[in-house]
């Protein structure tokens, strides 16, 4: 036999005994595969989509967990985890008044007040005595993105400028602060959230 023949025979014969070596091997370690973690944790700040409900109101649709600047005084405004990845409401009762500033800062406005009840954000606001026009989608849509920052749960924000409905909103902020419960006032809220000039 010719030796030219027999070499490339001989060299396949060693790989395959190598493999095959390779393959029978216990001795080697198993390393277990890595696994995602799919941890919660706190939503930060406004997850609002900017989508506007057929009235007109904002909706918190979306959910994209963009992180929102501080609001004066430090206070982050926006829903803050426990040790465990729970998740703890934004307390309108104390912080309202926080968010109220943020929404003040709007050039168009002079002050605000928010009420909440459930899911529902009701927005009184008062024009800045130098704007001449009236209560725009882009106004609306500014003031539902600092209630959402400061509280992604909220699910409808509706905004009123008319004198009536906001002297109403400045009443109910105040018995609020003065002791009384949002879910007290509920119906009264729910009245002006459904008035034809705050929804459209």
């Amino acid at each position: 036999m010719n030796i030219r023949k027999i070499i490339p025979v001989i060299l396949m014969l060693a790989v395959v005994g190598l493999a095959l070596a390779a393959c029978m091997n216990n001795d080697a370690a198993v390393q277990p595969a890595p696994t995602a973690s799919f941890e919660p944790s706190a939503t930060n700040g406004a997850a609002q989509n900017g989508a506007t409900n057929n009235n007109g109101s904002m909706s918190n649709s979306g959910d994209n967990g963009v992180t929102g600047p501080t609001t004066e005084g430090g206070m982050n405004g926006n829903t803050t985890a426990t040790a465990d990845g729970a998740l703890n409401p934004f307390d309108w009762a104390n912080g309202a008044a926080d968010i109220e500033k943020a929404i003040s800062r709007i050039s168009e406005l002079s002050d605000a007040r928010v009420v909440v009840t459930n899911t529902t954000a009701l927005v009184g606001v008062k024009f800045d005595s130098a704007y001449k026009g009236e209560l725009t989608e882009r106004i609306r849509e500014m003031v539902a993105a600092e209630v959402l920052k400061a509280d992604p749960a909220i699910q409808t924000v509706a905004v009123t400028s008319a004198d009536e409905d906001v002297r109403k909103v400045w009443d109910l902020s105040e018995k609020i602060r003065a002791g009384r419960t949002a879910d007290e006032l509920s119906a009264e809220i729910n009245s002006i959230v459904r008035n034809a000039t705050t929804l459209r």
